[in-house]
């Protein structure tokens, strides 16, 4: 009878028949596993049921998942479950649970499990954000975070950042309704990909170009953020149903092909100019010394670690950074008070006849303030991977959960946060002792998140931030562009970060005239 009934049916057909119901014996057998290891140990935290198999899947449909995380915290307490098919997923919403999974466990909570598609397009998960601690990453970490990225190492590209920046300043059209996270994101990706590579070859990008790159990035995140079967169900993954793979591999083999490019120029001499000087000292440059120093054990010596550790810094940020300074952007907008502020100071900091330079940015207090207040209501989650099971908040966390800690909520938590929900840079000025690192011992503000495994390139973002932001601030006037009768749309939606569900269009006017 089952020969008969599996005979019309085709080779995929089968396959996916098979797959389904080991996915069922797989899920029984987990559940079981798991209860019967848990009879020893804490119980489990609380939340809502599901469905079987699916899990709580289809009620996930409708507010954006940072939001629908903080109504089941509501309900069911700072810890919560929840199934997403076969997956595990531990919530956890105030500053001392945040302290426990992110510092008091931090060697349990180091590893984060990375996406089909992160690991497609991170040379099979090689970057820095989620290579297992050990030998290899400390040493990658040393370079990137110590080295390339570090106060140091920024001071010496800064010129390459400013180039790229005073560039795209200057092809702003005023009057002219212009998209602010597109804006942003063109500005924000060619000052770092100009002080990643672009200081060889008369001033220009060697072997790639800045928009294609820029393209590709956006594409892979756009694409490990979408819902992908293969990741809810791992035993699925061979049959790529939605296509994720075939695609993430394309843009993966479409970056190799760029990276490539410019490296093999660098190492042929392309970025030598006619005097035999290099123009710029980029990050390239140093990190291809740091490569040639190596010892034969240095996961740089691995052309793809190397080529992974390029990745982290052109593509990691760049869109995090963008819609951040959008949201910036559109609370100002909505704030005649705060705007007038922030700009008052950049006219007395930097003056009416200068552009924003890397020196004025210190002194730029309630700019400062306004990137932290921005951070602060929208930066929403970060996850980690239990290596091991852990006790958090009295409940087990089992080995292969994913945990997630909700800045979102911490941050918006009234016992902690005066008017929580309003944008108020002014309490980042008087004796505020938060900062982008979350190097607060109450862990109320953790934007970036906190330990070891902190954002690596949290100094770049500070940097670019206030950089871009300070700049866009300063040398235009900004109005909503025609037809946003309705003011500011703040309204959001969750895909690797928050993003404004509406995109801001504003229209520039110039406030200076643009310096060379």
């Amino acid at each position: 009878m089952a020969a008969s009934f599996l005979a019309p049916l085709n080779q995929t057909d089968r396959s996916l028949i098979a797959a389904f119901i080991a996915i069922i014996s797989a899920t029984i057998c987990y559940f079981w596993a798991v209860k019967r290891s848990n009879k020893k140990l804490a119980p489990l935290p609380p939340g809502p049921l599901g469905l079987p198999i699916l899990g709580y899947i289809p009620f996930l449909n409708g507010a954006p998942i940072h939001r629908k995380f903080a109504e089941l915290s509501a309900k069911y307490g700072p810890i919560f479950k929840i199934w997403v098919g076969s997956q595990l997923y531990v919530v956890v919403s105030s500053p001392a649970l945040a302290k426990q999974v992110l510092r008091d466990n931090e060697s349990v909570f180091s590893s984060r499990e990375l996406p089909l598609v992160g690991r497609i397009c991170t040379y099979g998960g090689l970057d820095l954000a989620c290579l297992p601690m050990g030998p290899d990453w400390n040493s990658m970490r040393k370079v990137l975070v110590r080295e390339a990225l570090s106060s140091p190492g920024l001071d010496g590209c800064y010129e390459l950042r400013r180039r790229e920046v005073v560039k795209a300043l200057n092809e702003v059209e005023v009057g002219k309704p212009v998209g602010v996270f597109e804006l942003a994101h063109k500005v924000v990706g060619n000052a770092t990909l100009g002080m990643l590579w672009g200081g060889g070859g008369g001033g220009g990008v060697v072997g790639g170009d800045y928009g294609e790159t820029r393209e590709v990035g956006q594409r892979i995140m756009e694409l490990m953020a979408k819902p992908n079967v293969s990741d809810l169900f791992p035993m699925l993954a061979r049959f790529d149903l939605q296509g994720i793979g075939r695609e993430a591999a394309e843009l993966a083999e479409r970056f190799d092909r760029i990276v490539s490019a410019v490296i093999r120029k660098r190492l042929d001499g392309g970025g030598e100019k006619k005097g035999g000087e290099i123009d710029k000292v980029d990050l390239l440059q140093v990190l291809l010394e740091r490569r040639g120093s190596s010892g034969a054990g240095s996961p740089l010596t691995s052309m793809a670690h190397f080529k992974a550790l390029l990745q982290d810094v052109a593509v990691g940020g760049n869109e995090n950074i963008a819609s951040t300074i959008e949201w910036a952007m559109s609370e100002l907008l909505k704030s005649d008070r705060a705007m007038k502020s922030v700009q008052q100071e950049l006219d007395e900091i930097v003056g009416p006849d200068s552009l924003v330079e890397d020196h004025h940015l210190k002194d730029l207090k309630y700019l400062d303030a306004v990137i932290k207040e921005t951070c602060r209501l929208y930066l929403a989650l970060m996850n980690r991977t239990a290596s091991r099971a852990c006790t958090v908040g009295g409940y087990t966390v089992p080995q292969g959960s994913k945990v997630f800690v909700n800045s979102w909520a911490i941050h918006r938590d009234p016992q902690f946060w005066a008017e929580p929900s309003e944008f108020r840079p002014e309490r980042f000025l008087d004796g505020g002792t938060f900062d982008l690192m979350g190097s607060s011992s109450s862990f109320r503000y953790v934007p970036f998140g906190s330990g070891k495994r902190i954002c690596a390139g949290v100094n770049l973002a500070e940097r670019l931030l206030k950089y871009v932001l300070g700049s866009l601030l300063h040398c235009f006037e900004w109005r909503l562009a025609d037809g946003e009768e309705g003011g500011v749309d703040l309204s959001d939606e969750f895909t690797l970060f928050i993003k404004k569900k509406r995109p801001l269009v504003a229209v520039p006017a110039a406030r200076l005239e643009l310096l060379a």
